[in-house]
């Protein structure tokens, strides 16, 4: 990384990713970063992101519809996701790699990415809601 160039900017920016709580979309980590540099663009996060994502500091997530957001884990992990508050935890999947490995095998594709997307309630929601869900997976409570 010796061509890392990290300006103030990208430095507060990769701050805010890093001590977050969760993994924030980018009008998010703005609105942290006008905290503490109150003259920033909102460009200015957005370019920050990118090129901290490329340098592989961050790490983009998609999880379907809705706006990316960035985590500080980089390393190949999965999430799983509340459908009803949005709440986004990590998740290792013990054998994916290995599948991957036999996908690979089976079919001569060159595997270049996975990213597993487990939807579902948190147990908060599900406590909440109470509702059965029809194709629920998992202890019903």
């Amino acid at each position: 990384m010796a061509d890392l160039n990290l300006t103030r900017h990208r430095q507060v920016v990769l701050e805010v990713v890093m001590r977050a709580e969760k993994h924030l979309t980018a009008q998010e980590i703005y609105d942290r970063v006008r905290q503490v540099l109150p003259g920033t663009a909102y460009a200015t996060v957005y370019n920050a992101l990118a090129y901290l994502v490329d340098r592989g500091l961050i790490q983009e997530v998609r999880l379907g519809e809705g706006p990316a957001l960035y985590d500080p884990n980089v390393d190949r992990h999965d999430h799983v996701i509340c459908r009803h508050c949005r709440r986004v935890l990590d998740y290792q999947f013990p054998d994916l790699v290995a599948n991957l490995v036999r996908v690979a095998e089976q079919t001569g594709f060159q595997v270049e990415r996975a990213h597993v997307i487990v939807e579902g309630l948190c147990p908060e929601c599900r406590d909440q809601t109470r509702a059965a869900m029809p194709g629920e997976f998992g202890p019903r409570g």
